[in-house]
């Protein structure tokens, strides 16, 4: 029986638990996962111990640690020396690794979907750990999306930043939203205004909702919940050492658990 769960803050909205324990059941895996809700970052180095001491046996990282939690790591991959975050982590010969399944979740959304919204023109809101994962995979697909930021700071990771002032100035057709502007319980919230939206397309990477109000008023959009699956999929084959492939049905059968 593997010991897992997801740290972050806040965690009410979580589908994860639910998540992995029904791809468990689709591979015959015994788990528990629970929600580890961390107020104070300096409870992160108790629960690495307690990875360490066999107490826990991986986590998942979300909102706001994936970038605060590396010094208590040992050691990334180099996807998530790459993208300089992680959302999973797991022992290897008594080493604490730091991985990032949420580029594969982003990846499998654009080869689902770009071509439908086929375009070079794309900006990224937020510029946290999800939406360093989304601008690499954006990058390594031959992609150069501006990144959104509420201040203009210099960086030496994105190329191209602009605050949500400059968003009149510039060319785009696709929207990705990586903050957690619109997630529930604030489900009424946007982080554009409409008429920055209503001829756009819109990837958002929140699942709960299912439509945000960014989606709604938008020309054509996908949710976050096929790239919640898909990064839980490949964190679970990271934990278990066990490398499975799902597929369309697979994917259908968990979405239709969750909702």
């Amino acid at each position: 029986m593997k010991r897992l769960g997801l740290i972050g803050h806040p965690l009410t909205h979580s589908r994860s638990p639910k998540l992995h324990l029904e791809i468990g059941k689709l591979f015959g895996r015994k788990l528990s996962y629970q929600l580890i809700d961390v107020t104070d970052k300096n409870e992160l180095k108790n629960l690495m111990d307690q990875l360490k001491n066999g107490h826990y046996d991986g986590f998942n990282i979300t909102i706001p640690y994936k970038e605060v939690i590396l010094p208590f790591l040992d050691m990334l991959t180099p996807k998530a020396q790459k993208i300089g975050a992680v959302n999973t982590i797991y022992i290897r010969n008594n080493q604490i690794i730091g991985d990032n399944t949420d580029y594969d979740g982003f990846k499998y959304l654009l080869d689902e979907h770009l071509n439908k919204y086929l375009t070079q023109d794309m900006i990224i809101l937020g510029s946290g750990g999800a939406a360093k994962a989304c601008y690499v995979v954006c990058k390594d697909l031959g992609f150069d999306p501006y990144v959104v930021s509420r201040q203009l700071k210099r960086s030496p990771f994105f190329d191209k930043i602009v605050t949500y002032d400059d968003l009149n100035k510039i060319q785009y057709d696709l929207i990705i939203n990586t903050t957690p502007v619109g997630m529930y319980p604030n489900v009424d919230k946007m982080p554009l205004h409409k008429n920055l939206v209503n001829t756009k397309y819109v990837i958002d990477l929140i699942y709960n909702p299912n439509t945000t109000q960014l989606m709604a008023n938008a020309q054509d959009s996908i949710g976050g919940m096929d790239m919640l699956i898909i990064q839980a999929f490949h964190a679970q084959n990271i934990w278990f050492n066990d490398y499975k492939k799902i597929d369309k049905n697979m994917l259908q059968t968990l979405k239709e658990a969750l909702q």
